[in-house]
């Protein structure tokens, strides 16, 4: 689907959704507290993770899945689903059921972040498709920023239950209006690749999972981070602030990548990383702890734009994405349950994302230099 003129307002809309889509992880990372008071004796962190099962699994597949049943209906399916999941929620119930809905909902947040893009970038015209994922790439952060801002609010009300019927009650709002407003953007009924091979061929080729790699290790660091340093460093105000400075470093990412190549600039960035964790430690200072999120988000922007320097070919690209897709998922089901064992011990936290980002240079250095290689 090919458009001269971009509907802004329809991306405007859809983005919306995007930010939906970032509160199935915020709605958890940002009420942990309460949520563990409810379930003292129970795993809570691995809550935070339970919608990224559903990526792990089937991330390498989902465009290809979102292409059989076209984007419309799956952002239709994704967000009903996802409403009747979040107003369940907000009933108690055994905290091994709870784990089960989070998982369900995993499906509904994979279909959106793999459906809501696609839609976007064909609603816009050639020139501003590049405007238009940049846009996209800070529905994550800013989610997290504005939910830092309500969420005090809707727990004044109800506590951490009315939090996740809120969730629920939006996203149901949001239903009919995508209903009667979204177009088929895709056709349906492409098929399914072989899912063995699809994995052989991804994870064999540095190309297509090099960026992922990097993206994977990223996402480890940042929802933890979100969720205890505000705690840890007394100051709770640095919750809406901190994704805000991550997203900063994701929107400069794509202008200095126009310089130096993305798939260096994700390694320069988790080498800056090591040094401003350890002067968090040392200082524990504020400033020296948004500069650490500015620099991570610089890795998350140079891993996106690390796909197309690399690949090409759409489906070069597609193979790519669902890579990231995948690890992506692998590193935000790990990042919290570690950091977790360390809440509230800056030292402790400071030395996990000290080894994390030691990994990132090492490990995702390696494979982007292999994907260099190839690429020649």
């Amino acid at each position: 689907m090919e458009t001269q003129r971009t509907n802004w307002a329809l991306i405007g809309l859809l983005w919306t959704t995007g930010l939906l889509a970032a509160a199935q992880f915020a709605k958890l990372t940002l009420t942990l507290d309460g949520f563990q008071a409810a379930y003292q004796n129970h795993p809570a962190p691995l809550a935070v993770s339970g919608v990224a099962v559903v990526g792990i699994l089937g991330g390498a597949v989902a465009g290809f899945f979102v292409a059989k049943i076209g984007a419309r209906r799956a952002v239709l399916w994704a967000v009903a689903m996802s409403a009747v999941v979040s107003l369940v929620q907000g009933q108690k119930m055994p905290f091994e059921w709870f784990m089960c809905t989070r998982i369900i909902e995993g499906f509904g947040h994979l279909l959106l972040v793999v459906a809501l893009p696609t839609m976007m970038v064909a609603l816009a015209k050639p020139s501003d498709k590049a405007v238009v994922m940049g846009i996209w790439g800070t529905f994550f952060g800013v989610g997290f920023a504005l939910l830092a801002l309500v969420i005090p609010v809707i727990e004044g009300w109800g506590g951490h239950w009315a939090v996740y019927r809120a969730h629920g009650v939006l996203l149901a709002l949001m239903f009919p209006i995508v209903w009667f407003v979204l177009p088929k953007v895709m056709a349906a009924g492409s098929a399914m690749p072989n899912i063995f091979a699809l994995h052989r061929t991804i994870y064999t080729n540095p190309r297509y999972f090099a960026p992922g790699l990097g993206h994977g290790i990223y996402t480890s660091i940042f929802i933890a981070l979100v969720a205890f340093l505000p705690g840890t460093l007394g100051a709770a105000w640095l919750t809406p602030v901190l994704p805000l400075a991550n997203l900063s470093g994701t929107f400069a990412a794509g202008f200095i990548a126009k310089r130096v190549p993305a798939s260096k600039l994700s390694i320069y960035g988790f080498s800056a990383g090591v040094v401003l964790f350890a002067l968090m430690a040392l200082t524990g200072s504020i400033i020296v702890t948004l500069v650490a999120l500015f620099i991570t988000g610089l890795t998350a922007g140079a891993n996106f734009a690390a796909v197309p320097e690399l690949n090409d070919a759409p489906e070069d690209q597609a193979r790519a994405n669902g890579s990231m897709a995948q690890i992506g998922n692998m590193g935000t089901f790990c990042g919290t349950p570690i950091y977790a064992l360390v809440a509230g011990n800056l030292w402790g936290i400071a030395g996990i994302s000290i080894v994390i980002c030691i990994m990132g240079a090492v490990f995702a250095g390696l494979a982007y230099r292999a994907a260099r290689m190839s690429a020649e």
